[in-house]
């Protein structure tokens, strides 16, 4: 571990320009188009949460989808009240991206607002129908994590300070994850670079998708499959606020690839039915 990470750093001196393009590049679009739409909601949901000393699972659920990833992950620890099968359904069915993002930031990117309601119906309608799934798999019976216990509304100022802890993860993972997929390019055949970059970074993968001269039907069904599955970006982001110990990393990646298959059926099915 210790060798590849000294072979990182120095491929990050060698190739300084495209390390800072690449970061350059993460950071601009974080703030253009997706902390506008995580960070006042998250901030809220956080707060609304913490008052509530029970609260039904389809309620928590829809709350983690309408801030997308991490929120829903970001949310799971306040809600002691979830058995093991609703806390992981909760987990599967919202780490996934803001329907602020896919509505209007995607809809952008394909010229077609039709588009983006398709992205996020059939990412939404995904997320639900691999949470239900995960649920039938998991053990009711098996050790719950260490989640909050006590009662402890959060005042507005905590809430901020909380969220904007999360709002640097995402970044950072974005930027991270932006710089290897730059890095990769460089020694990758042109094939592989745009599907290595939509898997690390999906962020930047979503917006190389909607300019490839491809169906809009086609764009848009694979660009609902990349966020539905997420890329290692968010799957790290999520990783990162979960509770120890609480989903394993292989079941994790197993369940976000069936999130991304089933949106990205659905959304080719959606868009050859509509147009």
């Amino acid at each position: 571990m210790l060798v590849s990470l000294l072979m990182l750093m120095l491929c990050l001196l060698l190739r300084a320009d495209v390390t800072m393009n690449a970061a350059s590049a993460a950071c601009r679009l974080f703030v253009t188009a997706v902390m506008p739409g995580l960070f006042p909601y998250m901030v809220l949901s956080l707060m609304a949460v913490s008052r509530a000393r029970r609260m039904n699972p389809l309620l928590l659920m829809l709350l983690g989808w309408g801030g997308g990833s991490p929120t829903g992950a970001r949310l799971l620890p306040l809600c002691a009240s979830l058995s093991r099968r609703e806390q992981v359904r909760l987990a599967v069915s919202c780490a996934t991206m803001s329907p602020m993002f896919l509505l209007g930031t995607v809809g952008g990117w394909l010229s077609s607002q039709l588009a983006g309601v398709v992205v996020l119906g059939s990412v939404i309608a995904g997320g639900w129908a691999a949470g239900l799934i995960s649920g039938w798999f998991c053990r009711e019976d098996a050790a719950a994590p260490a989640l909050h216990a006590e009662f402890a509304p959060l005042s507005f100022g905590s809430a901020v300070e909380a969220s904007a802890r999360t709002m640097l993860l995402v970044c950072g993972t974005m930027v991270m994850l932006r710089v290897f997929a730059a890095l990769a390019a460089e020694a990758l055949p042109h094939a592989l670079i745009l599907p290595v970059t939509t898997l690390l970074e999906v962020t930047t993968g979503a917006v190389e998708i909607a300019h490839l001269p491809l169906p809009l039907a086609m764009k848009t069904a694979l660009i609902a499959g990349a966020t539905g599955f997420g890329g290692m970006a968010i799957l790290m982001q999520n990783r990162a606020v979960y509770p120890a110990g609480f989903l394993p990393l292989g079941k994790q990646v197993l369940w976000q690839a069936v999130h991304g298959g089933i949106s990205f059926l659905l959304a080719l099915g959606m868009m050859w039915l509509l147009c």
